[in-house]
C-alpha cells in the first residue's frame, strides 16, 4: 500500500531529523525550540507560542525555555503587546549555534526542488499535520504571507508613489514586511491544502 510506505518514510525522515545533531548537549526538544525562536515572528516568540508549535503543555515548553536561558541561548524581555507575557529572543551565542544547524543539509536538499514542488510538499505536510490529534486537531503553522488574516493596504503617497502596509486581522496589529516570512502560531492557510483526490 503506497500510503503506508509514504507514512513509514515520513516516520523515518522525522526520526532521522531528530537524531541528526552534533554532540553539543542539546536535546531534540531544545533544538526544536531554537529553530522555532529563530524563525518565529515577534507575536509568536512566547511561552504559549512554543507550546502551540510543539503541541505540548505550557509546563513542558517552560522547562525547555528555562534550560535554553540557563545555557545563554535565550533572553527574555517584557512584551510591548501584552503586559502579561514575555518575548523570547535568541542571543548572539544561539544565533551562532543555529548557523551551524545539523539539519542544514536537509533544508538545502529541499531547497533544490523547484518552487512549485516545494509549495506542493508544504501544503501536503500542512494538511497531514492538521489531521494529527483526532478530535483536537493540530493547527499547522505557517507565515503571514500565506495567511487568511493578512490584510495588505496600498496607499497613495506624495509623488504618485505607493506605500504598502501589512496588518494582521487575527491579533489586530500591524506586521512589518520583514516579519511576513516568519512563523506565526495564529496562522491559518489562505488556500486549503490539496485533498488526496487532487
Amino acid at each position: 500500500m503506497l500510503a503506508l510506505e509514504i507514512g513509514e518514510l515520513l516516520l523515518q525522515l522525522g526520526r532521522g531529523m531528530l537524531a541528526e545533531r552534533d554532540d553539543d548537549g542539546l536535546t531534540s526538544a531544545q533544538w526544536f525550540a531554537l529553530r522555532f525562536f529563530s524563525r518565529a515572528n515577534v507575536f509568536s516568540r512566547t511561552l504559549s507560542g512554543l507550546a502551540a508549535y510543539q503541541a505540548t503543555t505550557r509546563g513542558t515548553a517552560s522547562q525547555t525555555i528555562k534550560a535554553l536561558e540557563k545555557l545563554d541561548y535565550l533572553m527574555r524581555e517584557k512584551s510591548p503587546y501584552d503586559g502579561r507575557s514575555s518575548i523570547l529572543t535568541l542571543t548572539a551565542k544561539a544565533r551562532a549555534r543555529i548557523a551551524r544547524d545539523p539539519l542544514t543539509s536537509v533544508f538545502n536538499d529541499i531547497d533544490t526542488l523547484d518552487k512549485k514542488r516545494q509549495e506542493i510538499l508544504r501544503d501536503i505536510l500542512r494538511h497531514l499535520v492538521g489531521q494529527l490529534g483526532m478530535k483536537a486537531r493540530r493547527q499547522a503553522v505557517g507565515s503571514c504571507g500565506d495567511c487568511i488574516f493578512l490584510l495588505i493596504r496600498r496607499l497613495k503617497v506624495q509623488d504618485n508613489g505607493l506605500q504598502t502596509n501589512f496588518f494582521c486581522k487575527c491579533i489586530g496589529m500591524p506586521v512589518s514586511e520583514k516579519e511576513l516570512e516568519l512563523i506565526c502560531t495564529s496562522f491559518q492557510a489562505r488556500m486549503a491544502a490539496p485533498s488526496p483526490s487532487e
